[in-house]
Formats: structure tokens, C-alpha cells, sequence
């Protein structure tokens, strides 16, 4: 019998690749084997680079791979979001999402290049936390409702800042102006950093920003703290009261950090970085670092955290921001 070595060298082949393909799925696909980046849609420093630092941090030394920040700033976070919703859906791209690239942005662009919801799949809340509107001390403005008697008694006399057009920062003063039947003048900044010395410096009499940023700026007599945008009091601010305490009732939420992946990363992979979390958030050191950026642990791990704020979220802002005529090219 004639032996042809080409055909034998292929059966072998064959045989090899059905072994392969025996193995058990996770034996192929060890999630991670290389390393991870989380993509985080601002720039380096502040309260959620802080966040995203840790948290690499942390999960990388657990997992035994690097996870790798890769800050990717502009277009209220869409730039970063548009990158992410590209790569290959296996876990090894992450998205740091927020209320602006997940909630708010689909109705303030007129293009997208993105769909929060069909690009991406939640993977959890990871951290909340709050903004704070807080005033010039030379406008005189002590207290919410000083700010409602001043704005109705002189119309478009007062403005207020933000970190740019459609951003949170924006929406949750238009929010509070809408509920009281205020009118002021917004003056769009490119950051948030930019709208607080527009606030120090006379420019504006009030804007809305992070707690980490404002707590400083409030030590230091800086700016006065008026209301914060969230469920509960803020230990540093502690006399300062909630949206809900100053009567509404209907606001969604606080601010929101969470992680995204492209749309169908295996199951297992988000499984994984749910149980992670839970160690990030049980490790005292980790806490203590989060207090200092005033960061609160999610109530709900899980997708359906991510999922359910998103909608109720939709369902406040989308209105409004039609109503408004926000429209970012």
C-alpha cells in the first residue's frame, strides 16, 4: 500500500484540532491572560480618574494581569464610549461609564457614533456619588431659597456655569431652574474645572460640580454650597440639604460611575468583574481611599443596576433635553 505523507500529515492535523476543540471552553479561553484596559472618558486627575485608578489597581493585583488606564476625554464622554463600542467584545476593553456617555448623550448629540444600548452591555454600578450647586459668596446667595427669591425677582439677571452644553452639570441646574420656574442664563465651559474659576471669578453666581471639587472650595470660603444632587447628605457638607429635602421629589438620581463592555463579552467575564468589585469595595484600605474622593459603594451589583438607571434616567432627561433644544453636533 502507498503511503502519501501529505493526506497523513493532514489526518494528524485533523485529529489535533478535534482534540483542541474538546477542551473544555475555559481551558482556550482563560479570561485574563494578557492585559486589561479600562477606558475612562476624563482626563487625568480628579475624583473618577481617581476612582478608575483604584480600582485597576486593585483588580489587577487580584486577577494577576495588568489592567491599564486609558484616558480618552471629550464629547461629554462619547469619545471614549465610540472607541470602546469598536473593539472586540471579550473583556479585555472596558468602558468607565456615567450618567453623560450612557444616559445623556443620546439626546444631546444630533449624531452619535455609538448606541449605549445596542453597543454595550452593563456590567455594574461601581461607584456613586454626588454633585453639589454651590454660589458666589459676593452674589449674596446663602441658601436654595435665596437663589429662587433672587432669580424671580430680576429674570436672566443671574448665571450660572457648567463643565459644557448637556452635561450633567448642565441638566441638573436646568432641572432645579425648571422645577421653581427660574430663569437664568447658562455660560457653557470646556470642564468643569474652567465653570469653578468662572464662579470665583465673578463670572458666574452659581454652577453645579463634583463634591470633591466643591468641599475645598468650601473649606477655603471659596463658594457656598447650596444643595446637594443626591439622596443623602454628604458628611463633609453635612448642613447642607438633598435635592429631595428641597422638594423634588421626581429628580433621578445621584451621579453614577459604572463599567461597560462591548456588546456580547461573555457572561463569565462580567460574572468576574461583579465578584471583584465586591472584594474592591470589602477592602478597608480601598474605602478609606474612596471616603477621600467621597465615593459611595453601589446599593446593587449586577447588571441590572446599570440597566434600570439608565432607563429612569431616559425617561427624566430625554424630555427635558428636547424641551431645552440641546443639540451637540
Amino acid at each position: 500500500m502507498v503511503s502519501y505523507p501529505l493526506f497523513s500529515g493532514l489526518a494528524m492535523g485533523l485529529a489535533g484540532l478535534v482534540v483542541f476543540a474538546a477542551m473544555p471552553l475555559q481551558a482556550q479561553q482563560a479570561y485574563p491572560s494578557r492585559a486589561i484596559t479600562v477606558v475612562v472618558p476624563v482626563a487625568a486627575g480628579g475624583a473618577a480618574d481617581g476612582l478608575a485608578r483604584a480600582w485597576a489597581d486593585h483588580v489587577g493585583k487580584s486577577l494577576g494581569q495588568p489592567v491599564v488606564v486609558d484616558n480618552k476625554p471629550g464629547a461629554n464622554g462619547g469619545i471614549a464610549a465610540s472607541y470602546v463600542a469598536k473593539q472586540p467584545a471579550n473583556g479585555y476593553a472596558i468602558l468607565f461609564g456615567s450618567t453623560s456617555n450612557m444616559s445623556l448623550n443620546r439626546f444631546s448629540y444630533k449624531t452619535l457614533a455609538y448606541d449605549p444600548v445596542k453597543d454595550f452591555d452593563p456590567v455594574l454600578m461601581l461607584a456613586g456619588t454626588s454633585q453639589v450647586l454651590v454660589a458666589n459668596p459676593a452674589s449674596g446667595i446663602k441658601s436654595l431659597d435665596d437663589l429662587v427669591r433672587l432669580a424671580r425677582a430680576k429674570p436672566d439677571s443671574l448665571n450660572y456655569g457648567s463643565a459644557g452644553k448637556g452635561n450633567s452639570t448642565h441638566l441638573n441646574v436646568e432641572f432645579l431652574a425648571q422645577h421653581h420656574g427660574l430663569q437664568m442664563t447658562h455660560v457653557p465651559y470646556k470642564g468643569a474645572a474652567p465653570a469653578m474659576v468662572g464662579l470665583i471669578g465673578g463670572e458666574t453666581q452659581v454652577t453645579a460640580d463634583a463634591i470633591t471639587s466643591v468641599v475645598p472650595q468650601a473649606k477655603g470660603g471659596k463658594v457656598v454650597p447650596l444643595l446637594v444632587f443626591g439622596s443623602q447628605r454628604s458628611p463633609a457638607l453635612p448642613n447642607v440639604p438633598t435635592v429631595y429635602e428641597a422638594g423634588l421629589k421626581d429628580f433621578p438620581a445621584g451621579g453614577w460611575y459604572g463599567l461597560m463592555v462591548p456588546k456580547g463579552t461573555p457572561r463569565e467575564v462580567v460574572a468576574l468583574l461583579n465578584a471583584e468589585t465586591k472584594k474592591f469595595w470589602a477592602d478597608p484600605t480601598v474605602k478609606a481611599r474612596m471616603d477621600a474622593l467621597f465615593m459611595d459603594p453601589p446599593t446593587a451589583l449586577g447588571p441590572e443596576a446599570v440597566a434600570r438607571t439608565m432607563q429612569d434616567e431616559a425617561l427624566v432627561w430625554g424630555p427635558i433635553i428636547k424641551r431645552l433644544g440641546i443639540q451637540n453636533e
